[in-house]
């Protein structure tokens, strides 16, 4: 018989889960940090473009996650799964782009 839990959050799979997902994420965006420094030390418009495109990313995704939080008050993770989510799709997104030949 398993054990039911009253909340998913009292699950330790779910802690798990969730350390895993921020620890992939971690890796990939250290990935992704080369990536974009490789392309801004190259300089030129290119690498100025991409210093500008990096500052409007971040404050965009910190938008984005403090919306998340506010929505997320008073539930049980305060809506880290969806905050991880959002950098996950958001990492993504720039190794696409980063990696186009």
């Amino acid at each position: 018989m398993t054990k039911q839990f009253s909340a998913p959050w009292m699950n330790p799979a779910y802690g798990f889960n969730l350390m895993w997902q921020t620890t992939r994420m971690t890796l990939d965006a250290q990935a992704i940090i080369a990536l974009r420094l490789a392309k801004i030390a190259t300089g030129g418009a290119a690498g100025q473009a991409e210093a500008s495109l990096m500052v409007n990313e971040k404050l965009r995704a910190l938008g984005e996650s403090q919306m998340i939080a506010l929505r997320a008050l008073g539930t049980a993770d305060g809506g880290a799964a969806r905050i991880t989510r959002l950098y996950q799709r958001k990492l993504a997104a720039n190794r696409k782009r980063l990696t186009k030949a």
